[in-house]
């Protein structure tokens, strides 16, 4: 069985007001836009869950990119998967996301993102944060990789506390890949599982 998605499970914890600190760059404006767009969704209690999820979908095709991250995921596999297997993969795999996500709407509590500040990293642009915790005073970094996609940006990892959620959740998806003997379908089951069980207790 699949985990949660784990740069999600950190994402949701970024339901906060932003605090531009020196947020000077186009790409931290770009993350901290993302942020307020999340929080405004999340909050927002006259909405039925499809639609949330709905909404929510075209957030993260917004400011992800969504078919990229899905790609590194799925790793040496990619190459070898059938056109039909790979648009079911990113379908359930963006899927698994919305339904984690938006099922966790109700766990904030007041964190507070604050983004300190970007830097040049080859081709990406890391935008440097921090989550601001009332709850236990205690900080948490939150790094996020950024690349240019036209007159725009697009996030293609999230990095907490120096690991990056996207090779930890790829390393997963080989493991269930490898414990099935080598099928991406068995991912695919996995995480129309997990899906189903989020959908199932909405």
């Amino acid at each position: 069985m699949v985990k949660s998605l784990r740069f999600v499970a950190i994402l949701i914890m970024l339901l906060a007001p932003v605090d531009m600190a020196r947020a000077d760059s186009a790409a931290g404006a770009f993350v901290g836009e993302f942020a307020d767009r999340a929080i405004s969704l999340a909050t927002d209690k006259s909405k039925d869950a499809d639609t949330l999820r709905s909404e929510f979908t075209e957030l993260l095709d917004t400011y992800f990119d969504m078919p990229a991250i899905g790609r590194f995921l799925l790793g040496r596999w990619w190459r070898s998967t059938s056109p039909e297997d790979r648009e079911a993969y990113l379908q359930a795999f963006t899927d698994s996301i919305v339904f984690t996500y938006t099922s966790r709407f109700d766990d904030y509590s007041g964190q507070k993102l604050v983004v300190d500040s970007a830097r040049e990293d080859g081709r990406f642009e890391i935008v440097c944060s921090r989550i601001v915790d009332p709850n236990n005073g205690q900080d948490v970094r939150l790094d996020w990789r950024v690349i240019k996609a036209g007159d725009s940006h697009k996030i293609v990892d999230v990095i907490i506390e120096g690991v990056s959620m996207s090779v930890t959740q790829r390393q997963e998806y080989a493991s269930v890949i490898q414990n099935n003997g080598g099928k991406v379908s068995a991912l695919i089951e996995a995480l129309n599982r997990q899906m189903a069980a989020l959908k199932g207790g909405s």
